[in-house]
């Protein structure tokens, strides 16, 4: 199948309504990833930083403002989330980047789900996005649908090692510990959380105590 009409990457597009802000910051669409063989892809929408330096946001990596799922079948589309928010770059999972073909190597999917590192908010309460602020892991299957958040506001969602064959992955978990609503190196409280893949369930933190 021809697929040369999606590849509208680097096209310059008016940002979508976004509840937190009142600028237009400019986004762009990146390359599409296969998230179902038969039917469905995503096309990550993400921010130009450069044009959003004097926006609510101070962010030193990429991320998407939303993710288009399109049905190649039916012509149709939805977007992932119903405001644009801050998703992280999927390339920053390296179990995923060694692991997908070239054309899904951004992505960090196991068999059935799509999970996403997202700053919802201005947890710190600093009148932007940064990167203090906390991250959530979501996650939704591979057609864009069932969205929800697997893990608290009040803590941090480092990564996610995935063991898709084993029916399990690891989240790694930052906790707030000296308590400034800010999450950086001063927050060295740290554990990793089992999150089983069948029905997503979370397992008991796994901590290091000297």
């Amino acid at each position: 199948m021809n697929y040369k009409y999606l590849i509208w990457i680097f096209v310059i597009i008016p940002l979508f309504s976004f509840g937190q802000k009142s600028e237009n910051i400019p986004v762009y669409f990146s390359s599409p990833i296969i998230t179902d063989s038969a039917s469905t892809l995503m096309i990550p929408v993400k921010y130009n930083a450069e044009g959003a330096s004097s926006s609510k946001f101070s962010l030193h990596r990429n991320y998407y403002a939303n993710i288009l799922f399109y049905n190649f079948i039916t012509d149709t589309y939805k977007p992932l989330f119903a405001e644009n928010t801050f998703i992280r770059d999927f390339a920053e999972n390296k179990y995923a980047y060694n692991r997908m073909s070239a054309t899904q190597k951004n992505a960090i999917m196991s068999s059935n789900w799509v999970f996403y590192f997202v700053k919802p908010a201005d947890f710190n309460q600093s009148g932007e996005i940064d990167e203090e602020d906390t991250t959530v892991l979501y996650v939704s299957d591979k057609f864009g649908n069932s969205l929800k958040a697997l893990t608290s506001v009040t803590e941090n969602a480092v990564s996610l090692e995935m063991f898709d064959q084993q029916g399990f992955a690891l989240i790694k978990m930052q906790r707030d510990s000296n308590h400034d609503s800010k999450f950086d190196e001063k927050d060295i409280e740290w554990y990793y959380i089992r999150l089983i893949l069948t029905n997503l369930k979370l397992g008991k933190p796994i901590v290091f105590e000297n």
